[in-house]
């Protein structure tokens, strides 16, 4: 994994390049609540997961993840050569990202994960304190 955006010295455009082994995915399934993902297939053929689908995808698709979307992804290399993803994305420091199948959120400003079955709600909300 190359980061390129940090290594040109980017502050807030993230973009990442994923080389992936045939049969590895690119991450765990997540999803963004802050970060939009823009997602290019440069090389190779994968299977974009989606939520609860399975979508082949080669060189040269693409796909945009926006803020909140609800379904949680991530790509696996079904083809014999390597896959090749170009991942952009905003960076912020208050990301939180949700991995369904681990039940842990990683919080960005707290460097960490969080368990999923240990959240409670909250009356600190800007929504809540408006009522």
């Amino acid at each position: 994994m190359t980061d390129v955006g940090r290594t040109l010295g980017s502050d807030t455009i993230g973009l990442i390049i994923q080389t992936v082994k045939p049969g590895d995915r690119s991450s765990r399934r997540h999803r963004h609540l802050f970060q939009e993902e823009i997602l290019v297939v440069m090389a190779g053929e994968a299977t974009l997961i989606h939520g609860e689908e399975r979508v082949p995808m080669r060189a040269g698709e693409a796909v945009c993840y926006r803020a909140g979307d609800p379904e949680a992804h991530c790509f696996e290399n079904s083809g014999s050569t390597d896959l090749v993803i170009w991942a952009f994305g905003n960076r912020f420091s208050h990301e939180v990202c949700l991995y369904p199948d681990q039940g842990v959120a990683f919080v960005e400003g707290l460097g960490a994960e969080v368990p999923l079955a240990e959240v409670r709600p909250s009356d600190w909300t800007e929504d809540r304190r408006k009522t």
